[in-house]
């Protein structure tokens, strides 16, 4: 316990030097470099104070959040609900990866393009391309989850008359458990940077279009502000959402 809290001190001792560290390069390239160019430290801090205030911070904040939490709603389930399908039935499986690897061999870019061609600009952006993109790695991750359970136990269950709570319980949730929650994890992480692009070249609101308001008006302080909020949001989303998913799926992994 004591060397479990002592390397915790030493790591948190490393991170926080890290962060001196950036701190420092970005205060001398500042003050070496013109302003319009890089906005120093200072500057970005007060403009961010300036946003909080005002109440656009929590505004676009909450603006992208909803869009990436419904684009993941409507990306995630449905790609669990294939995956299984697909474990199940593998002509279906076979079906499917032309159209997977069409989906991870395009760039995010087009997409976004073809969303707002197809749905101008606004919300059903960001959403529609954050659940096209998270859809490829689930599903393939419950696909293969489901393709890799042992048969021989569904056999024993079948032979030894298993109820189906007792056979998905003791059996197929444990196999799908860690596949899915891993490919969850992953999908969280990239659905903030997914949201933010797709906002940043096809919504009148959000991180991203503010990102890219401030850009045209030339308020590099206020760029960087932005670009500290995304920061913000990503580690925000680690620790609120892809850390107690881990926590869940290894706790859930050694109580089977």
């Amino acid at each position: 316990m004591k060397r479990s809290t002592t390397l915790s001190k030493r790591r948190l001792l490393v991170q926080g030097c890290s962060i001196l560290c950036l701190l420092a390069v970005w205060q001398w390239l500042s003050m070496t470099l013109p302003h319009i160019l890089i906005a120093p430290p200072l500057d970005t801090v007060l403009v961010f104070i300036d946003m909080t205030k005002s109440g656009e911070l929590i505004k676009q904040m909450a603006i992208s959040g909803s869009r990436m939490m419904t684009g993941l709603l409507i990306g995630i389930p449905s790609a669990i609900t294939a995956g299984i399908l697909a474990g199940i039935f593998p002509a279906l499986y076979d079906a499917m990866r032309p159209i997977i690897s069409l989906l991870l061999g395009i760039p995010a870019i087009i997409l976004v393009v073809l969303a707002m061609v197809w749905f101008g600009t606004g919300s059903a952006v960001p959403i529609f391309v954050v659940a096209l993109l998270v859809f490829p790695g689930v599903y393939l991750n419950t696909a293969d989850g489901w393709r890799s359970i042992d048969q021989h136990l569904l056999e024993m269950a079948k032979i030894y008359k298993s109820s189906a709570m007792n056979t998905l319980r003791h059996i197929i949730i444990p196999g799908l458990t860690i596949p899915i929650s891993t490919a969850i994890s992953l999908a969280a992480g990239s659905s903030v940077r997914i949201t933010i692009m797709a906002e940043l070249l096809g919504a009148n609101q959000g991180i991203g279009s503010s990102l890219a308001l401030a850009r045209v008006n030339i308020n590099t302080p206020k760029v960087f502000a932005w670009t500290l909020v995304s920061v913000i949001v990503i580690i925000l989303n680690d620790q609120l959402i892809i850390q107690p998913i881990k926590k869940y799926s290894s706790r859930w992994n050694n109580e089977e």
